[in-house]
């Protein structure tokens, strides 16, 4: 009777998400992932069949805990709509527990590398994509909604704008640019109104550290 792998296919999936989003998809081997999985090259290829379709699992696999959790934390269930998202465009600026410098997002990441020429990364990381796009979607109709949207904006322009912005305080702050709080500010700035845009006591609570990498 065969042993059961000593470890999950998740627990891997989590492992090899946070590798890939240290270094990046086109720098990990296969060498690199037999020694932070623990596991033999012919190990890796019977449970995920190939390094791309690694790869793209543990994008999903991020995808669905911290992205998904980043959005209901701070889009869906933010008593708040001005708070929540600058809440979840603060997220870009903060590093994980233990590290000193952000890391951007592992989407934004990937779909830099080579790698994200493989269709099923290039999946992978376009619904993650989607999920923030839409998720900011329903916020600045919220936004709208409750009259705090800039009058000459409509919600899914002012949408597509908050999207630019996070993608590009993701890669600022992975590249460790100074100034991301007033990035921060300024993108908030550009769609909400001015009375609901300032970022004092009331904004700031929505400014919570981000959920762990599980």
């Amino acid at each position: 009777m065969a042993r059961p792998p000593k470890t999950s296919d998740t627990a891997l999936l989590d492992r090899a998400a946070d590798l890939v989003w240290r270094v990046g998809a086109d720098a990990v081997s296969i060498r690199d992932l037999e020694v932070d999985l623990d596991l033999k090259a012919p190990s890796i290829y019977r449970r995920f069949h190939s390094r791309t379709e690694l790869i793209s699992r543990a994008i999903d696999r991020y995808t669905d805990t911290v992205v998904a959790g980043r959005i209901a934390r701070y889009f869906d269930d933010a008593d708040d709509p001005v708070a929540g998202l600058h809440g979840f465009l603060s997220t870009a600026r903060k590093p994980m527990p233990g590290e000193v410098h952000p890391r951007g997002c592992l989407l934004t990441v990937t779909a830099a590398q080579e790698v994200h020429g493989d269709p099923m990364v290039r999946a992978s990381v376009d619904r993650g994509l989607r999920m923030i796009a839409d998720g900011l979607r329903r916020t600045t109709l919220r936004l709208s909604a409750s009259g705090r949207l800039r009058a000459d904006m409509d919600h899914e322009t002012a949408a597509d704008l908050l999207f630019v912005g996070f993608e590009g305080l993701v890669t600022l702050a992975r590249a460790r640019i100074d100034g991301l709080d007033s990035m921060v500010d300024a993108v908030m700035h550009a769609v909400v109104a001015a009375s609901a845009a300032d970022t004092s006591e009331t904004t700031r609570t929505g400014d919570l550290a981000p959920p762990h990498q599980p």
